[in-house]
């Protein structure tokens, strides 16, 4: 009896095994290979709908101008779900992380410009999630196995780990200051891999023990803020695109659904392939965007606008106890206030193409209601 039992035993461990086999997948992300056994996780990453984030850039326009790294909407959501996954979040917060960004538009946040929504509380995208979620496919997904589009809103209230207001670090900023940091050259491929290490997720706040790799990481996010996030650049480019859009869509060349479940390079090479000369404008302008205004006082700017701070300040830990990283660095500290002091002051900025003054206003902007209804 007893060998028999044993030999039950041993069958089935072998079928768990086998089983277990058949079920899980190799999922790789820029952290590394995740052994994903979860059906739902599965079944969402391989779907169509999160799969077009492979071509949606992470940095939108720019990646056409200034910013040509190979960093997708993609990359940094399987990013934010390996961040999630290894340090300890429940399977739904793993899954909201995973499908954050899912509802971008193409070219990302150039979408915040089509649907008028610059400035606003709540990007555009956070805005259209759950009908996005739902129109996509997503959410029966979701539904098989037991949750809802409602569920996934990427929120603090609902997932601390993954949401967090800055300056504070949550797993969606740490995931695009470390992969980015990479891509710019501030830290190396082993870096960022000690950086996720170093990471621990305690009573509610994201805590670093490694405040040199943390000084580049806040480094990292000053740079980008000014020069990419928040920089006159991307600014010009992206209002410039929006208004290309606006218009293939009055003409008939591009649809609503086009910019919501399209992907960045088909758009791109529609509006290049367009005839309409007011396109073909914007579209050459964009490709040289300092080539058509100057820095200026605020009395002679033709525009003047100020860009979102995006500069990070990690907990860390010194001696046992929990402080923000620039308490510990004076200069740091120092270019830190300065970058934030510039941003938030703003850009005048000066037209200097003749063709400037057939180029609306940004409140001319058509505002648009979810998914480009007019309102």
């Amino acid at each position: 009896m007893t060998h028999l039992k044993a030999k039950l035993a041993q069958i089935t461990l072998s079928f768990l095994l086998f089983h277990h086999t058949l079920s899980s997948e190799i999922v790789n992300t820029f952290y590394g290979a995740l052994d994903v056994q979860e059906p739902v996780l599965l079944e969402l990453i391989e779907s169509p709908s999160f799969t077009r984030l492979k071509s949606v850039r992470q940095y939108g326009v720019v990646y056409y101008t200034e910013f040509p790294e190979e960093y997708t909407r993609y990359d940094h959501s399987l990013g934010v779900f390996h961040i999630l996954r290894v340090k300890g979040a429940s399977l739904k917060e793993q899954i909201a992380g995973l499908l954050h960004d899912a509802s971008h538009t193409a070219f990302s946040h150039v979408g915040d410009w089509i649907f008028d929504k610059i400035g606003a509380e709540k990007d555009y995208q956070n805005s259209i999630h759950v009908e996005y979620l739902e129109r996509s496919g997503l959410a029966t997904i979701l539904g098989k196995y037991g949750y809802t589009a409602e569920e996934m809103q990427p929120v603090s209230e609902l997932y601390p780990m993954l949401e967090q207001k800055g300056p504070a670090l949550c797993a969606d900023r740490i995931e695009y200051n470390i992969q980015g940091a990479y891509h710019q050259g501030f830290i190396t491929r082993e870096e960022a891999a000690e950086i996720l290490d170093d990471f621990r997720y305690i009573d509610g706040d994201w805590i670093a023990t490694d405040l040199k790799r943390m000084k580049k990481l806040v480094s990292f996010s000053l740079y980008m803020t000014e020069h990419c996030w928040g920089g006159v650049n991307n600014y010009l480019a992206s209002r410039w695109l929006a208004e290309s859009i606006l218009r293939a869509v009055e003409l008939g060349i591009l649809t609503w659904d086009a910019i919501h479940f399209g992907v960045d390079e088909a758009i791109w090479l529609t509006l290049f392939e367009s005839p309409d000369p007011e396109i073909q404008a914007r579209m050459r302008k964009i490709l040289d965007v300092p080539s058509y205004f100057i820095l200026t006082d605020e009395a002679d700017a033709d525009l003047k606008f100020n860009s979102k701070f995006r500069g990070i300040n990690p907990w860390v830990l010194v001696n046992g106890k929990k402080v923000r990283l620039l308490e510990t660095d004076f200069l740091l500290h120092k270019a830190w206030t300065e970058v934030q002091e510039r941003v938030q002051k703003g850009w005048s900025v000066k037209l200097i193409d003749p063709l400037a003054e057939k180029t609306p206003n940004t409140t001319a902007l058509q505002e648009t209601s979810s998914f480009g209804e007019q309102r």
